[in-house]
């Protein structure tokens, strides 16, 4: 779909770039730092909180950058500060701290189900217009507009039940394995699984809502009134 009124934002899914920055801090720093930190402390539990401690100030520094606060960014410090203090609690289990992510993607994997019965507008939906347009108004009233298409709300709804069960299955995936594995065979074996997993919905994703957008244009395309029969000149 061309940017609405010759802008150049053009809405619909966020590209990889964009992402970058919250793989790269998010999930592969904290590795390098638990395997690079663990035989310095006595306690997988410890290692995995100063691993935690790396994306916590990315999400910080990020504030102070921009100063918003970041739904997404929110939930990692709630998830963190509440896996510390589950962990701390139970005398340092470590369990409770490789799970902790894998408890909100579950979560968020049923809000996704849920969302698809009990709102015209489903989660991923929202998702997709905070990742794409953020808080700017007029980016916000373009990702408004995908949802109008005549193939809108049928897409935002195919995809919000594909990442649903996706991600219910990534979790249910990763705490098992976190159960069963060492944690640094866990710790590297789980981004693997998000990766592929996520990597997955995320192509499917750019697909499908390509494949959307072109049948959308060609309904509009066949609902535009037929242009006006010329008349015939008088004596022709």
């Amino acid at each position: 779909m061309p940017a609405p009124d010759g802008a150049a934002y053009e809405p619909g899914v966020p590209s990889v770039r964009q992402l970058l920055p919250s793989i790269l801090f998010g999930a592969l720093v904290p590795l390098g730092v638990y395997y690079a930190v663990r035989h310095h402390v006595h306690s997988d539990a410890q290692a995995l909180i100063i691993a935690g401690l790396f994306p916590v100030a990315w999400i910080l520094v990020q504030f102070v950058r921009q100063r918003t606060v970041d739904p997404v960014g929110a939930i990692v410090l709630f998830g963190f500060a509440i896996g510390v203090l589950t962990s701390t609690l139970l005398g340092g289990n470590a369990y409770v701290l490789k799970i902790r992510d894998s408890v909100f993607t579950a979560g968020f994997g049923l809000v996704c189900l849920i969302s698809i019965f009990t709102h015209g507008r489903p989660a991923i939906f929202f998702v997709g217009r905070y990742l794409s347009a953020g808080n700017d108004p007029d980016k916000v009233a373009a990702f408004d507009e995908l949802h109008e298409l005549p193939t809108g709300q049928r897409t935002f709804r195919v995809l919000t039940l594909v990442w649903g069960v996706g991600l219910l299955i990534e979790a249910s995936s990763r705490l098992v394995l976190a159960a069963v594995l060492p944690t640094g065979v866990f710790l590297g074996v789980s981004p693997a699984i998000t990766g592929v997993c996520i990597g997955a919905m995320f192509l499917f994703t750019v697909r499908y809502s390509n494949r959307a957008r072109r049948q959308a244009e060609v309904l509009r395309a066949g609902e535009k009134p037929a242009p006006p029969v010329p008349l015939s000149e008088p004596g022709g």
